[in-house]
């Protein structure tokens, strides 16, 4: 998918989740919603950034 921000344009990573739907979890305006459970665990592995805010630097896990 290609976006746009402040004129600046990129390509969004595509990514695809495999679900399986589960029983009603509540009700929404109305109408009945699905819980939704992941067939596999995914994790994200986020490097530590470094962060400057104010001339001070800190590291954000």
């Amino acid at each position: 998918m290609k976006l746009q921000f402040r004129g600046k344009s990129y390509e969004a990573p595509h990514t695809e989740w495999n679900v399986d739907e589960g029983d009603v979890g509540g009700k929404y305006r109305g109408k009945p919603w699905k819980v939704h459970h992941l067939k596999e665990q995914h994790r994200c592995n986020h490097a530590k950034s470094e962060l400057t805010y104010r001339g001070i630097h800190y590291v954000k896990d």
